[in-house]
C-alpha cells in the first residue's frame, strides 16, 4: 500500500466555460496545496471537467511542496500529429506515466472512467475496431 498524501489530483477534460469547450483533450491538474477553499475548486470545476480525483503519492507531493504555483497541469491533446487522434494512444501513455505512483487497480480504474466520459463530455461514438490483419483460410 503507498501512502498517500493531503495534496488532490484531477483528472478530466478541459473547457473555456461552462458551455465552450476547448480542443479535445484529457486534463491532469495536480493541486500543490491541501487546503483547497471554495474559490479554487469552483476555479477548478470552471476549466475541467473532473471525471477522477484521487490523492498524490507522498513521492508526487515532494515537488508541491518545492512549486511556488496552486495547480501543475498536463493536458494531451487528443489530436495532436504524436497521439494521431487515438484516444486508446493516449490513455496507454497517461497509464504508463502514473506506474510508479499508483497501483494497478486504480490506473485500470481511472482508464476506462476516463474512456466511459470521454465519449460521454465530447458527445461522440465509440469507434468499432476493426479487423487487424487478414485471415486467409
Amino acid at each position: 500500500m503507498t501512502k498517500l498524501s493531503k495534496y488532490i489530483v484531477f483528472y478530466g477534460f478541459a473547457k473555456l466555460t461552462k458551455k465552450v469547450v476547448r480542443k479535445q483533450s484529457i486534463v491532469i491538474q495536480f493541486a500543490n496545496t491541501t487546503n483547497l477553499n471554495e474559490r479554487q475548486m469552483r476555479y477548478i470545476n470552471q476549466k475541467m471537467h473532473i471525471a477522477y480525483k484521487r490523492y498524490q503519492t507522498i513521492e508526487e507531493a515532494q515537488f508541491a511542496k518545492q512549486n511556488n504555483r496552486s495547480w501543475t497541469k498536463w493536458e494531451y491533446f487528443v489530436d495532436e500529429k504524436r497521439w494521431k487522434g487515438n484516444l486508446d494512444l493516449v490513455l496507454e501513455h497517461n497509464f504508463l506515466a502514473d506506474q510508479y505512483n499508483v497501483s494497478l487497480k486504480e490506473r485500470q480504474e481511472i482508464r476506462a472512467i476516463l474512456e466511459k466520459e470521454y465519449y460521454k463530455f465530447y458527445g461522440l461514438k465509440k469507434k468499432e475496431k476493426g479487423q487487424l490483419s487478414l485471415i486467409f483460410n
